[in-house]
């Protein structure tokens, strides 16, 4: 039995998620976890609500809200989220806890003893309306390198750059609109250039267990040299900086407006969470042997810089050889709606809740992992949803399922009859690939190979009309024996991908899989099918959902 770290990337928690959450990082850690779990692993699968970044202060200061209020209002809906989508995290936490804290400003404390911080002065941008500083998210304007006109401040989410403040044109007040200027503040500097030769030799190592697209993405950030960072912000929402126990050479005039940045203190929650979880925690993050661990992290595009450089940087910046770091690094690209970028503000989303509770939570899980954006964007459209739950999963997928066990009623079935030419090979290389698609965090390919193997069972039963023989004879058995199997490896395979529906699927069989299957395991079960009163698994959608779901995006 391994260890296996599963980190999600912790959302903001400044409004509900729309289903590109759910593809990007939330649903594919899932089925990385079940996978695992599957396999006898024992798994940390963590994350949290990221309730100290601006997004949640914008929210905050738009509805003349606390901060506070945002979080409380938005935490609740995040775990009535995952909970429908069955997201099964051994922990959901949140950035607040006093716990998060200690762990952030031990990290930091750390750091500046090891050398890696250094102090300095720099420009942020300045309201002169309010008086007062305003963080990165407070702040759009054009991009530089390819004009987005929305970039913010930091960051711009068109081509993913991380920006400084001298790469943003016309920048304005994201609130008021109204112009921002530049002034000196004085903060805290994480110095990126003292760790990257160790964060070269990281990416080279590591980076072979990465997508080629995220490679490199990184390799290309590191050519280019990496220059110091600041940690820390004008802004009363945060982590606060625990300064009298900095050097006196690091300690910042002023820290009691200042708190440590998002970008820094969020990823810290991975290790913060683990502590909470408290069984076992170190044996994940300090194993008396590092290969003992393997530790995943799974994020949205706009999230890999910081999971594959800042934050195995900061660990060992902090915790030296002491520490496991992160061994695969799985990111999504993005989910788009109708061809547009989710857009809450234009209203173009969707309430993934919704979605979930009226279409059912395995049909949105399977549709999403059939074209999940893993290598390039990707476009969620209700055309396409709705001819997948009818013309795959029901048409492909369903269908078969429910034939084979109609007409297997009442058969006594044996483990003893010989495979039909082709079919013993089409699970064998279903079990195999799904096996090797699902160790590499190809969830995508995965779900194809479900498809494929369900597709050789609706070829076979159709060339072979068993409903034409007296059920009593050889060759009927015969027949049904091979498409039992073929439904018992589907259901075995699809544990991880649509745990309800594989629920009903075993209550159907009256078959259960504890752990991941080989062919011989998946035969022997037949002797042990109790076949149910046979129930379709999923509901066919009317074609009119397609256009009574569209009107509500684009009715502006």
């Amino acid at each position: 039995m391994s260890k296996i770290f599963v980190g999600v990337a912790w959302p903001y928690v400044n409004g509900d998620l729309h289903p590109g959450h759910i593809a990007g990082n939330f649903l594919p850690a899932d089925i990385f976890a079940r996978f695992q779990r599957y396999l006898g692993n024992e798994v940390l699968m963590v994350s949290g609500s990221d309730c100290y970044g601006t997004p949640i202060t914008v929210e905050a200061d738009k509805r003349g809200k606390p901060a506070e209020q945002i979080v409380a209002e938005y935490h609740p809906h995040h775990l009535e989220l995952f909970k429908q989508y069955g997201i099964s995290f051994d922990l959901y936490t949140q950035t607040t806890t006093q716990n998060h804290a200690e762990t952030t400003q031990e990290m930091l404390l750390n750091l500046a003893r090891n050398g890696y911080l250094l102090k300095q002065k720099t420009k942020q941008y300045f309201s002169a309306e309010d008086n007062k500083f305003l963080p990165d998210r407070y702040v759009e304007g054009e991009c530089k390198f390819c004009g987005y006109k929305e970039a913010r401040g930091d960051q711009c989410d068109q081509c993913g750059r991380v920006l400084e403040y001298s790469d943003l044109k016309n920048p304005v007040n994201k609130l008021t609109k109204k112009s921002v200027t530049l002034r000196e503040t004085e903060h805290l500097f994480l110095n990126w250039p003292l760790l990257q030769p160790f964060l070269d030799k990281y990416v080279d190592t590591h980076g072979q267990n990465w997508k080629s697209w995220i490679f490199k993405e990184v390799a290309g950030w590191l050519k280019k040299g990496l220059q110091p960072r600041a940690i820390t912000r004008d802004i009363n929402w945060g982590v606060k900086i625990p300064n009298e126990k900095l050097p006196k050479e690091l300690q910042l005039e002023n820290f009691q407006n200042k708190r440590i940045y998002v970008w820094f203190e969020a990823v810290i929650g991975y290790l913060s969470a683990a502590k909470e979880y408290g069984k076992n925690w170190q044996e994940f993050w300090h194993p008396e042997k590092k290969d003992e661990v393997k530790m995943y992290n799974f994020m949205g595009k706009d999230n890999v810089v910081f999971h594959c450089l800042f934050w195995p940087g900061q660990l060992y910046g902090a915790y030296g050889d002491d520490i496991k770091l992160p061994d695969v690094i799985s990111a999504n690209q993005y989910l788009n709606l109708e061809g547009q970028k989710f857009s809450k503000s234009r209203g173009i989303t969707i309430d993934s809740l919704y979605l979930a509770k009226t279409y059912g939570a395995d049909p949105v899980r399977f549709y999403l992992t059939y074209i999940m954006p893993e290598n390039s964007d990707a476009d969620f459209s209700w055309e396409g949803f709705v001819d997948f739950n009818n013309n795959i999963l029901i048409g492909i997928f369903g269908n078969f399922i429910n034939r084979v066990l109609k007409l297997s009623e009442n058969l006594k079935l044996v483990d003893k009859f010989n495979f039909d030419n082709g079919i013993e090979e089409a699970i064998h290389l279903a079990l195999q690939r799904s096996y090797r698609d699902l160790s590499k965090c190809d969830f995508k390919l995965y779900s194809h190979e479900i498809l494929l193997l369900a597709s050789v069972g609706n070829k076979y039963i159709n060339d072979k009309e068993p409903w034409r023989l007296d059920k009593n004879s050889g060759e009927y058995l015969q027949i049904m024996s091979n498409c039992l199997v073929i439904v018992l490896a589907l259901q075995a395979l699809l544990k991880p991908l649509i745990p309800e529906a594989v629920v009903k699927l075993e209550k159907l069989t009256g078959v259960e899989f504890a752990k991941w299957p080989d062919l011989n395991t998946v035969i022997a079960k037949i002797p042990e099918i109790k076949l149910s009163e046979t129930k379709p698994l999923f509901v066919k959608l009317d074609p009119e959902v397609i256009k009574l779901e569209q009107v509500k995006i684009f009715k502006r």
